[in-house]
């Protein structure tokens, strides 16, 4: 979502005649695009800040931009730390950035803005992008889960999904300028649908999108081109929630020429009360049960997954179940990740009870066993 975003507000400045170049020294302008989903994230953006302290110094009319999250849920710490920072801007605000920079340019001086999308109503997405073989369509922005470690919510708002025209006519666009693989994206593309107008979900999202992307035999006539507009696309998407995942979309993937059978379904965990506490709305049977209809009905489908290690409240016996989960399931990739307490979250108010010292180690042990399972699967 973030390299999107990042590829959105590159296509706006260059469209403004900005251009980039290759070092900060020549920079006269340098903006950060952030993301708060991990504290490891936001350390290394102050980290970054911090260095640019003697660059200002020596050119004090460098202009300093953080955009994202972080200028969503950090902005008061920004301000306090950083009085260099010359503007904040949220994941909504990205289209003005442009502007932003010109009302500096033009003498309006430090600029603050400060607009998210929980202020707003009607979601704003990306217009026509520049592409190459690679590309990324928003389908949806937001999320409604509220899992209680996750900031996401509450610096990208709540659930708004694309019309399926806008979205079919950006990828005819991006077939038209050359792009060969397409990721879908959203915080839970199973989810896409629900507040719109038109009866539409995910499924039938992936059907349409097939319909243009793949050359379909059936029904044609000798002489006369095969329907699609993009032969040999590939289409992919990410984040898919397991409390919303269904043998359809399985089914889906398995019938679709142009859909990819990669599936990203995050367990983060394998105890079923950190899962209760983590507020993910299914149980590690539910999970389980996913994994393997998946892989039976989608052969030879790529299955990752998230997890989190160290969650307040997580035992011995409750890391022990999901190191043993992920040994069953076998994951092809798996990220995972040291538990950090998230501002807004439920869960800053939970007691971090497992120490930094066992995170590590909880850490480090999954690592360990996830790459003897990929060293494995290469074997094979």
């Amino acid at each position: 979502m973030n390299e999107h975003d990042s590829g959105r507000l590159k296509d706006l400045l260059l469209e403004r005649g900005y251009s980039f170049c290759d070092t900060l020294e020549r920079a006269d302008i340098v903006i950060f695009n952030t993301c708060s989903v991990r504290k490891h994230a936001e350390d290394r953006v102050y980290g970054k800040i911090g260095e640019l302290q003697k660059l200002k110094a020596k050119k004090p009319g460098l202009i300093i931009g953080i955009v994202g999250c972080m200028a969503e849920a950090e902005k008061s710490e920004i301000i306090y730390r950083f009085p260099i920072v010359d503007f904040l801007c949220g994941p909504a605000d990205l289209d003005n950035v442009p502007d932003i920079i010109d009302k500096i340019n033009n003498g309006s001086g430090h600029i603050m803005r400060l607009e998210g999308y929980k202020l707003k109503i009607i979601p704003r997405f990306s217009k026509e992008r520049k592409t190459s073989e690679r590309a990324y369509v928003k389908i949806m922005e937001g999320c409604d889960n509220f899992c209680s470690y996750c900031i996401v919510p509450y610096v990208r708002g709540r659930e708004r999904s694309r019309p399926s025209k806008e979205i079919l006519d950006e990828i005819r666009k991006l077939i038209s300028s050359g792009a060969k693989e397409i990721t879908l994206l959203g915080q839970n593309v199973n989810s896409y649908g629900k507040a719109l107008k038109e009866k539409i979900d995910f499924v039938s999202l992936l059907k349409k999108i097939d319909n243009l992307t793949s050359p379909h035999p059936w029904g044609a006539t000798p002489g006369v081109p095969p329907q699609g507009c993009g032969s040999g696309i590939k289409i992919s998407f990410f984040t898919s929630h397991p409390k919303d995942a269904s043998l359809e979309l399985f089914r889906a993937m398995r019938d679709l020429k142009s859909i990819v059978n990669i599936l990203h379904l995050p367990i983060q965990s394998g105890s079923d009360k950190i899962l209760k506490r983590m507020n993910r709305k299914y149980t590690v049977a539910k999970y389980k049960k996913l994994a393997l209809d998946y892989r039976k009905i989608v052969k030879g489908g790529n299955l990752s997954g998230d997890i989190i290690v160290g969650f307040p409240g997580e035992t011995k016996k409750d890391f022990n179940d999901t190191f043993n989960i992920v040994k069953e399931l076998q994951f092809d990739a798996a990220y995972i990740f040291k538990y950090s307490p998230r501002p807004l979250t439920k869960a800053v108010g939970f007691k971090d009870d497992v120490t930094l010292e066992e995170k590590e180690r909880r850490h480090a042990l999954l690592l360990e066993l996830q790459r003897g399972i990929l060293a494995s699967k290469k074997c094979r």
